[in-house]
This record gives structure tokens, C-alpha cells and sequence, in this order.
């Protein structure tokens, strides 16, 4: 009887050692716990460019090292076919430095969002607009648009965290943000386009 082996590959992986191995990059799930054992710590490759290069690496390799290893093994891949491995050496603590950037990146963003958003204002002659609001409301051009601005002001904020999805450190509901979908749109669009890539110039951890 033999057993079933289900392999679950992810698209990207970073790796923070030189050797590569199963385990390193795919999930494993079998009952026979020798051979997901075993499996996970061949080696799949070694970095030599001191992580210069990304490589890619085909299911249908690690298919290969379980048949040349395993007798009667079953091979359900659940997963991607092909992963990004990407070297990446250790974080280290930057201290204040790390402080500092964050603080020119705050300082940054909070002139470039104020003139965005005082040009959007110029554009759309909010002032006009607030005028003929209060006085069409009010009959008087001044006596409602200091309400016009004030609720301008705050809903502007507010509408900005409701969509962001952040306040501070907080997010307001369990739901991604705006950036992290795209982030992770863009993530996968430059995973997809090194693979295909490295499927054109043949330079990738495949079988022979």
C-alpha cells in the first residue's frame, strides 16, 4: 500500500542561510512521518552569489528527489509549481538611525499630503464652492462657511483613517488596508514575472 504525499509549495520564500532545503520551501504533510521527515532536509540548493541572485524552484524537482528516495510514495501537489527563493542576510537593529529615517519619511509625507491637498482645493476653487453653498443655504456668503470649513476639515480626516484603515499603530477593522492589497498585488506580479522570466533563459532548480 503506498502513501500519500501532499506537497504544498509557496510562490515566494525568503531564506536567510545559504543551503536551501525542502523544507525551506514547501509545507509537507504525510502519515508516514519518516518520509516528510527525511524530505525536508535534503538539500534543493546553496547560494554562492552572497545573495545576489534570486532563484527559482520547480515542484518537479522536489517530485524527483521523492521518487529517487522513496518506493510506493503517492505525490498530491497542492500548492504553486514553481517558488521564488530570495537570500535575504539578518536584520540588524539600526538604533536611532532607524529613528531618524522614519522621522524625515513623517515629515516627508505630512508636506507632500498638505500641498496635494491644498492644490486639490486651488483646483476645484473650493472657496467659490463654500461661498455659493452658504449662500444659497443662508443668504449670506460668510455667515455659514466657517461650518462648511470645519466639516470640511474634520471629515476630510476621518474619512482618510476609515479608509486606510488605520489610526496610529491600530487598524480600525480585521480587514486589510487599501496599500496592503496592492502591496501584495504587486508582490505577486513581480513574483509571476521572475518566474517567467527564469523559464525563458532555462536558469532555474528543475529537473534534468
Amino acid at each position: 500500500m503506498s502513501d500519500t504525499l501532499y506537497i504544498k509549495m509557496d510562490q515566494a520564500v525568503e531564506i536567510t542561510k545559504k543551503q536551501v532545503t525542502v523544507g525551506d520551501v514547501a509545507k509537507l504533510q504525510c502519515k508516514n512521518k519518516n518520509i516528510t521527515n527525511r524530505l525536508k532536509s535534503m538539500k534543493l540548493l546553496e547560494d554562492t552569489t552572497k545573495g545576489k541572485k534570486r532563484y527559482i524552484v520547480s515542484i518537479m524537482k522536489i517530485i524527483e528527489m521523492a521518487d529517487q528516495t522513496f518506493q510506493n510514495v503517492d505525490i498530491q501537489n497542492i500548492g504553486e509549481t514553481e517558488c521564488v527563493v530570495e537570500f535575504k542576510t539578518p536584520k540588524k537593529d539600526d538604533g536611532p538611525m532607524a529613528i531618524i529615517k522614519t522621522a524625515i519619511i513623517c515629515l516627508i509625507l505630512f508636506f507632500g499630503v498638505g500641498f496635494s491637498i491644498m492644490s486639490f482645493n486651488n483646483d476645484v476653487s473650493i472657496d467659490d464652492m463654500f461661498s455659493k453653498i452658504s449662500k444659497q443655504f443662508t443668504g449670506d456668503k460668510e455667515q455659514g462657511r466657517k461650518i462648511l470649513e470645519y466639516c470640511y476639515s474634520i471629515g476630510l480626516g476621518v474619512g482618510i483613517i476609515i479608509f486606510y484603515n488605520h489610526f496610529g499603530p491600530k487598524k480600525l477593522t480585521k480587514d486589510p488596508t487599501p496599500i496592503e492589497v496592492e502591496m501584495r498585488k504587486y508582490e505577486r506580479d513581480i513574483n509571476q514575472t521572475l518566474i517567467d522570466g527564469h523559464n525563458r533563459d532555462d536558469g532555474k532548480v528543475d529537473v534534468k
